[in-house]
């Protein structure tokens, strides 16, 4: 299957906006890029699981509410 290379364009950005941020954090710490990176993945992964946690926390609630409405307990 052949794909036009323009649909994943944003992809190459994407990936050189990432080094170029890399690279001047790294400059401006003086850390290696490789500890920067390596930072930036750990930091990364804490965020994604706290927000798929609040993420599900808030559609547990949507769905108490929703619940809570259909039984007649909370009239908007």
């Amino acid at each position: 299957m052949f794909l036009p290379t323009h649909l994943f364009a944003w992809a190459s950005l994407l990936g050189g906006s990432v080094r170029a941020g890399l690279e001047w954090a790294s400059h401006h710490t003086g850390l290696p890029v490789i500890v920067v990176a390596a930072m930036a993945l750990v930091a990364s992964w804490h965020l994604f699981r706290r927000t798929l946690r609040f993420a599900v926390e808030v559609a547990l609630a949507v769905a108490v509410l929703l619940v809570a409405t259909r039984l007649g307990l909370l009239s908007w």
